[in-house]
Order: structure tokens, then sequence, then C-alpha cells
């Protein structure tokens, strides 16, 4: 399983989201941002603008196998004009696991 994790204009949210469905995103959630946080890194996107013109981001965050991973990357990078993918995390395999009090009411 991986989680995907993009910093996007609020405009094209609803383009990407229905990008990665289509692509086999499993869980997508979509998190309003401040934009005071993100603009030093995203200065570069919108070329200086003022804060007021750059509009609202978005943070998605999308959970995938990894069978889907890299045509969801592909939908996200053809999709977003405005955006960064900010991180690409593995995230662990549940395991079942039986308790030591159940192993021993079984014996």
């Amino acid at each position: 399983m991986k989680r995907i994790s993009v910093v996007l204009k609020a405009s094209e949210a609803t383009m990407v989201r229905k990008a990665v469905c289509r692509a086999g995103g499993e869980r997508v959630v979509v998190t309003p941002m401040a934009c005071r946080v993100r603009a030093a890194e995203t200065a570069d996107w919108y070329c200086g603008a003022q804060p007021a013109a750059r509009g609202d981001q978005l943070r998605l965050d999308v959970v995938t196998d990894d069978a889907h991973a890299d045509a969801i990357v592909s939908a996200i990078l053809a999709t977003a004009h405005a955006g960064k993918i900010e991180q690409i995390t593995r995230m662990p395999a549940k395991e079942m696991r039986v308790s030591p009090c159940l192993v021993k009411q079984a014996a």
C-alpha cells in the first residue's frame, strides 16, 4: 500500500480527484490548507503572484495498492497544471496477529 500526498489549487481538485479514482485510487481525502503555510514553497508555481491571486490550496491524499500507484501518479501529473507531489510513502501492511491470550485458551 502506498500513500500519495499532493498539494494543488482548489479549482483543480475535482478534476484531479476524478482522474485519480479512474486510475484506481481506493481512498481519496481532500483537505483545505492555509495559504500562508505553503506560500514560500509554491511561489514559483504562480510566478510570484500575490497570495490573494493564487486561490486556495488543498491537500489531496490517496491510498492505493502498489499495482495502481504508477497509474495514479501519471493521472495526477497529466491533470494538475499547478501542483506538487509532496510525498509518496509506503504504508506497512496489516498483519494478522493472534494474541497470546487466545493461543493459551485454544491449547
